[in-house]
């Protein structure tokens, strides 16, 4: 049976995000649009629709003569998306403080709980899935599929950049910090503090900010520890 046209374009987005996300196609690489529809079986109109939600989400940039690029990371960029997610994860908070049923702040203290056993040593992706899990119960909770969707592409850009990191120190140090901000906001939640809940959410973000930047511009430096106010 031959597979619906939609299928197709969606399986190429969905494995192009993958691969830009999980530094697969590192940034500033060049994407090879006659590699690919042969690697994927798919025409090149299927192809260049993917690259076109790509390039919406800021995870591609298509470029007159220069083909379809991987952006790469910079500090302005780096900025704006996180203070936008702080600020709309931040909404999404107060929303869900408001909305959140038993079921999903039962989720959030396994998810917080599991957080909280992880050792400095473990696994980024090990980090990353709990986190992932963590801030989804909040998107889920909160009721607005707009501000859900937005926060995804977010994600997205977050996730590779988080991927594009070796250094280990640097590695460590954010997973410690995050360990400490996530069980401040699930205690917030539990203790019915919405303003604890929605300071807790900002903290969280600038933190990382706040150290990448360190990181990208030579070195973390002394003046800054991850998670304290």
């Amino acid at each position: 049976m031959k597979e619906n046209p939609k299928n197709r374009r969606s399986k190429a987005y969905e494995e192009l995000k993958k691969r830009i996300i999980f530094g697969r196609y590192k940034p500033g690489s060049t994407l090879h649009e006659k590699k690919i529809c042969q690697e994927f079986r798919i025409s090149r109109t299927p192809y260049r629709e993917a690259l076109m939600r790509l390039e919406a989400e800021g995870l591609v940039q298509i470029k007159p003569k220069t083909g379809v690029v991987v952006p790469p990371i910079d500090l302005n960029s780096l900025k704006d998306v996180f203070e936008m997610r702080t600020v709309l994860e931040a909404v999404a908070a107060r929303m869900a403080f408001k909305r959140i049923q038993p079921q999903q702040l039962e989720a959030l203290k396994t998810v917080a709980q599991r957080i909280k056993s992880l050792s400095p040593k473990s696994e980024i992706f090990s980090y990353l899935e709990l986190d992932a899990q963590f801030h989804s119960i909040i998107q889920n909770a909160q009721g607005n599929q707009v501000l859900k969707e937005n926060l995804a592409t977010l994600y997205n850009q977050c996730m590779r950049l988080w991927n594009s990191i070796e250094d280990q120190e640097l590695i460590k140090r954010l997973i410690i910090s995050s360990v400490r901000d996530i069980g401040k906001i699930y205690d917030a939640f539990m203790a019915g503090d919405a303003v604890a809940v929605e300071r807790g959410i900002k903290q969280h973000f600038t933190s990382y900010l706040h150290t990448l930047i360190a990181h990208l511009i030579g070195g973390l430096g002394d003046e800054f520890v991850p998670g304290e106010e």
